[in-house]
């Protein structure tokens, strides 16, 4: 990175990426995990898990691939895709009363968006 990341952001980058690929690779695996009481056999509610992990997986991608990059700019923009993600799981999460997923979702989403307003700011400087 021209000019580095703080060394908390590049940490919890690397940590964000590592847990959408875990997360990912379970929702292949096992995604009755994630929302119990559904039937994950059908065809069509275990495509969407697929899908859904697929995403996962590939925003966790990019985001390690930014850091692998060292790339400043590309680290801000697919936080901001996470921060993006996690606003529109908040809202999910509001709607159908889920409160777990509200509040995990409310948390990562202000963390990232904390983060790539740190980014941006000190980029400017």
């Amino acid at each position: 990175m021209d000019t580095p990341a703080p060394l908390w952001i590049v940490i919890v980058s690397g940590l964000i990426a590592a847990m959408g690929l875990f997360v990912g690779c379970s929702l292949y695996i096992s995604p009755g995990t994630f929302i119990p009481g559904i039937d994950f056999a059908s065809n069509g509610a275990g495509y969407l898990a697929q899908m859904w992990g697929a995403r996962q997986i590939a925003l966790a991608g990019i985001i390690a691939y930014s850091l692998i990059r060292r790339s400043r700019p590309m680290l801000t923009v697919s936080l901001l895709a996470y921060c993006i993600m996690n606003v529109q799981d908040a809202a999910i999460g509001y709607f159908k009363g889920d409160g777990g997923l509200l509040t995990g979702a409310t948390v990562v989403m202000l963390l990232t968006g904390f983060m790539v307003f740190t980014l941006s700011r000190t980029v400017t400087k």
